[in-house]
C-alpha cells in the first residue's frame, strides 16, 4: 500500500505536483483549498514528514481531482485505472476563449492608458477610483485566464 512507500518517494512526487510541474503560487492555493496551512503542506514534499492518510481526499479535492493523485496513490503497480464517472465537459471553443483573453487586455489596456494620461483624475498619478478599476480588470483577465487554463 501507499502508506508503506520511502517517505522520499512521496514526497518527490508532491513536490513535482504542487512545486515544480505547477504555476507559481499553485501550492499556497491547494493548502488553502485543503485547509492546511502553507508551512505544513510544505513539510510534506520537503520529506519532514509522511504524508497523513486523511489528507489524500482533501488533496485530490484541491487539486481539481487530478488523476495523478489517484494514480500514484491507489493504482500505481496494479492492474487498475481510473475512470470518470460522470463524462467531461465539452472542451471551449479555444478561439472564442483566446478572444475573450484580447478582450479584456485590451479594455484593461485602456484603463490604464487612461489613469496615466496628464488630463485624468489625478493628473499622471493614478488616483484611487482608477487603481480600483484597473484592480478589477486585472482580476477579471486572470479570471478568464485561469478558466482557459484549467480547460486545456
Amino acid at each position: 500500500m501507499w502508506w508503506n512507500r520511502e517517505k522520499k518517494e512521496v514526497s518527490e512526487f508532491l513536490y513535482r505536483l504542487l512545486v515544480a510541474e505547477a504555476p507559481r503560487g499553485h501550492a499556497q492555493g491547494v493548502a488553502a483549498r485543503m485547509e492546511v496551512p502553507y508551512p505544513t503542506l510544505s513539510k510534506y514534499w520537503l520529506g519532514h514528514r509522511r504524508f497523513p492518510a486523511a489528507l489524500l481526499k482533501p488533496l485530490f479535492l484541491a487539486t481539481d481531482q487530478d488523476p495523478r493523485i489517484g494514480e500514484f496513490f491507489l493504482t500505481d503497480g496494479t492492474d487498475y485505472a481510473l475512470t470518470r464517472r460522470t463524462p467531461a465537459a465539452a472542451p471551449p471553443d479555444r478561439a472564442r476563449a483566446l478572444v475573450e483573453l484580447q478582450h479584456l487586455q485590451g479594455r484593461l489596456s485602456a484603463l490604464f492608458l487612461g489613469a496615466t494620461s496628464p488630463d485624468s483624475e489625478a493628473g499622471p498619478a493614478v488616483s484611487p477610483g482608477e487603481a480600483t478599476a484597473l484592480r478589477g480588470a486585472l482580476d477579471e483577465l486572470i479570471t478568464a485566464a485561469q478558466r482557459l487554463r484549467a480547460a486545456f
